[in-house]
């Protein structure tokens, strides 16, 4: 968790809120601090991905009629997990747009949260937290090299409680669910409301989660879509931004968190297979 001081007094942070402000089109009412897959899904337009309750929501938001009779709107791509938002806002028309919509963006993260000490290290990025999210701002600003239509803004979102928290929710484990492996390697079987086969074991130091569901041919298994958002919100918590991963074993070193890795699998037998590796201290949280 980021602990933050300053936050008493500051309007209550609303994602829907900030999409009304750049002239997102069809806001309706959201969930606080993150709006659900579903909320999202009536945003965008598009079906959920995945087989319930395992959803996520991926697709375009659209702008207001009336700006785009003023100029081209720029694109959009949100995708709404249950543990995290990221929406990427590119190909701006032109500089003074991007500039207005990043004033409009910062702004509103400034008034309704308050910076922490790592956003402040370099330049392109900016994390805000409070209310219970973790608001994390990357872009790319106008120079004489770049075309307008290369400038980026990317919002993500990630809620603000312990890292096992999160596991939970990203792998489908109720609250209460007890998760202490004993230190001896084997595989346990763990309860998950996801659809998917899900096991723990503990080596030292180490806890893994191992998950696996049936893929099938053109679409994202549960197992895939579960691999997916473990990536995604570790990114996040490394403050490196959201990347490209082509490698089969991912790690992230999370500074007092410590390090935390993805195995993937290659997919044999028709099944997905990926395995999650965590400190055995958050277990204590």
């Amino acid at each position: 968790m980021v602990v933050v001081t300053g936050v008493v007094g500051k309007p209550v942070f609303s994602f829907g809120e900030l999409l009304v402000l750049i002239d997102v089109d069809g806001v309706g009412a959201m969930s606080s601090p993150l709006p659900t897959p579903a909320e999202a899904s009536v945003l965008t337009a598009t079906a959920l991905r995945g087989t319930a309750p395992c959803v996520e929501a991926h697709g375009a938001c659209r702008f207001r009629t009336g700006l785009a009779h003023l100029y081209d709107p720029p694109r959009t791509d949100l995708v709404v997990s249950p543990a995290h938002v990221m929406l990427s806002i590119t190909r701006f028309p032109d500089e003074d747009t991007w500039k207005n919509m990043f004033e409009w963006v910062n702004g509103y993260l400034a008034d309704t949260l308050t910076p922490t000490p790592r956003g402040a290290e370099r330049d392109g990025y900016r994390e805000y937290a409070g209310h219970g999210v973790i608001a994390t701002l990357g872009y790319t600003r106008p120079n004489v090299r770049l075309d307008s239509r290369d400038l980026v803004i990317e919002v993500a979102l990630r809620r603000d409680e312990p890292a096992l928290a999160t596991v939970r929710r990203l792998l489908g484990l109720a609250e209460d669910a007890p998760i202490a492996p004993p230190d001896d390697g084997n595989w346990r079987e763990v309860l998950t409301t996801w659809p998917l086969h899900l096991e723990c074991s503990r080596h030292g130091g180490t806890v893994r989660f191992r998950f696996s569901a049936p893929h099938h041919d053109g679409q994202t298994s549960t197992a895939g879509l579960c691999e997916e958002w473990c990536w995604r919100w570790l990114d996040l918590c490394a403050g490196t931004g959201v990347g490209h991963h082509d490698r089969i074993q991912i790690s992230w070193d999370l500074g007092a968190l410590g390090h935390a890795s993805i195995v993937r699998g290659d997919g044999a037998h028709r099944r997905d297979v990926h395995e999650l590796h965590i400190p055995a201290s958050w277990l204590a949280t």
